[in-house]
């Protein structure tokens, strides 16, 4: 079986398999983020060990919104790419279009701000509203970003 070690702030795990204390282990040695082979002294025989990260991880989740098709709106913007925060505040991405067209902008974001705020693709059908006949299909992609 193999044999649990706690040294300083890691612990590694014999390759041959964990035995019963590493099965109760408060350490929580079967769940790590950082892992790395390394080798015992004098010893061909890998461990893994778990090292502690100082570092803090920052989730934020993000919307990837992409053009589909375009219904009365005399200008190509098929598959052209913005990225929203969950508050839809617009991150990156610019539409190329030969005039402002705003009220993309913020028909978006008016729906990112009310979004049920879950991981997938959504597709969502968007009306100018000084213009019904202006209609914008989209791929509204939610994930999570983590910095």
């Amino acid at each position: 079986m193999g044999k649990h070690i706690v040294e300083k702030n890691y612990h590694r795990l014999d390759p041959v398999g964990q035995d019963d204390m590493c099965a109760n282990c408060s350490t929580a040695c079967k769940t790590s983020c950082s892992r790395k082979l390394a080798q015992s002294v004098g010893n061909d025989i890998s461990y893994i060990i778990d090292e502690p990260t100082d570092k803090e991880v920052v989730i934020d989740r993000l919307y990837d919104v992409i053009i589909k098709d375009v219904d009365s709106i005399p200008c190509d913007l098929k598959n052209q790419k913005l990225v929203f925060d969950v508050n839809g505040n617009l991150i990156e991405g610019e539409l190329k279009t030969p005039w402002r067209m705003d009220w993309i902008y913020s028909v978006i974001s008016n729906f990112l701000s009310e979004d049920s705020h879950l991981s997938g693709t959504k597709s969502v059908r968007f009306n100018n509203p000084e213009e019904d006949d202006q209609i914008i299909v989209c791929d509204v992609v939610s994930y999570i970003h983590r910095k």
